[in-house]
């Protein structure tokens, strides 16, 4: 009989703490709302959620000495046999790590890798429209024969 009322005790009890703490982090929403706190908070919460570069190295094994070129290609290979086994986390996981080291590099290398990827999408692009055209061209041969 003890244990029942100590039983009830500690959930009734229980209870009534959780339904406080719900609704005093709701009023503390609307406060911060109103006083404008949520919007920094925001970006001290994004800020604190970075990747770092220790750890970016260590996602996908290279060392800080390690020539850009070949750290993009363990990208490549990490992130290419993610999308394959279809571990999405772990691919983000590559994702944000190669990006950490790309915010390391300095500035005019990164503009010079933004150029070669759009040089890359325009040749791909190049290619996607003139296989297109072959491929409209071949009925038309084929309808003449």
């Amino acid at each position: 009989m003890a244990a029942r009322i100590i039983a009830q005790l500690i959930v009734s009890g229980g209870t009534i703490l959780f339904r406080s703490a719900a609704q005093a982090y709701r009023q503390a929403i609307i406060n911060g709302k109103k006083a404008g706190v949520h919007e920094g908070t925001a970006t001290a919460f994004s800020r604190a959620k970075k990747m770092d570069l220790s750890e970016a190295y260590d996602i996908l094994g290279v060392a800080a000495d390690t020539p850009w070129p070949e750290v993009v290609k363990k990208f490549d290979h990490l992130y290419g046999v993610n999308e394959r086994m279809g571990s999405f986390y772990l691919q983000s996981k590559i994702y944000r790590a190669k990006e950490r080291l790309e915010l390391e590099l300095p500035e005019d290398v990164r503009e010079q890798m933004k150029q070669q990827e759009l040089q890359m999408k325009q040749q791909q692009e190049k290619e996607d429209s003139a296989a297109a055209a072959d491929g409209q061209d071949e009925p038309k041969k084929r309808d003449e024969a």
